[in-house]
């Protein structure tokens, strides 16, 4: 990738670098937010930001774990917007064809449970949050997940762990042996 000519703004070289890292990007937005009315214009504000701080981005990091940042600091603003209606019909995570083949009542139920689940993870601080998608979600590994978090590893850990203290809580879900 020629990441010299996108700092100088080369159109070209910007819109390779988009199309290399869009599909990642908006997939952790989704799986941040769960609202995939919020993903593009979400992925659109972090392109927006990353092609303003190229400059002064020093590649100490690789460019996903940049974006990544980016990411959760733009989905970290969405949680805390007070101004949002949140879209729920549509969300690309319920396993739509299973309960379809149930019934619409099964659709439903799944529908709500996870409307319900995605309002919990919203309530939770932000870093419990964040560390809870980065782990059970997006399935990331201790040390990616602290690369990525900026945090250390035990740091990454705790936060995961209280994130799911505090949505069983919330949500009721028993702890089975």
């Amino acid at each position: 990738m020629r990441l010299d000519a996108a700092r100088r703004g080369d159109a070209t070289a910007q819109a390779e670098l988009f199309e290399a890292h869009k599909h990642r990007v908006a997939r952790q937005i989704l799986r941040m937010t769960g609202d995939p009315s919020a993903v593009d214009d979400l992925v659109q504000e972090v392109f927006v930001a990353a092609f303003r701080g190229l400059a002064s981005f020093r590649e100490d990091a690789q460019v996903d774990t940049w974006l990544y940042r980016i990411a959760v600091n733009k989905v970290r603003n969405w949680w805390a917007s007070g101004t949002r209606r949140r879209a729920r019909e549509s969300i690309a995570l319920v396993d739509t064809e299973a309960a379809v083949e149930e019934g619409p009542e099964a659709f439903a139920a799944a529908s709500d449970e996870l409307d319900r689940f995605y309002r919990a993870l919203g309530r939770l601080p932000a870093k419990y949050r964040e560390a809870f998608v980065a782990r059970a979600i997006d399935e990331l590994g201790l040390d990616e997940a602290s690369l990525r978090l900026g945090v250390p590893v035990s740091t990454v850990s705790y936060r995961a762990r209280k994130a799911e203290e505090l949505l069983r809580r919330e949500l009721g879900w028993e702890v089975k042996p």
